[in-house]
């Protein structure tokens, strides 16, 4: 698990680090919400956890997180507003 999350998270950093120049916020959130959801797919299959809302509530965002160290997008740019 350590390993799948380790990799996850290089990609995730590298993708955000790369595309953080401008503003986006709407595509920052839909690859973090995809990221959680093919993590939580991976725990559903490895735990044998059958139904998609007990895996939900068996691994929320915050779990996901800080129990198995997935990085977390920021969803929102680094400035509020363009340069003139």
């Amino acid at each position: 698990m350590e390993e799948v999350v380790r990799d996850l998270n290089q990609a995730l950093r590298g993708w955000s680090s790369y595309f953080h120049y401008r503003n986006s916020s709407k595509q920052f959130y839909k690859v973090k919400r995809h990221s959680e959801e093919r993590l939580r797919i991976h725990l559903r299959k490895r735990h044998k956890v059958s139904d998609w809302k007990t895996s939900m509530l068996r691994y929320p965002r915050r779990v996901l997180n800080e129990r198995y160290g997935l990085y977390s997008l920021p969803t929102a740019a680094g400035w509020k507003s363009a340069h003139a």
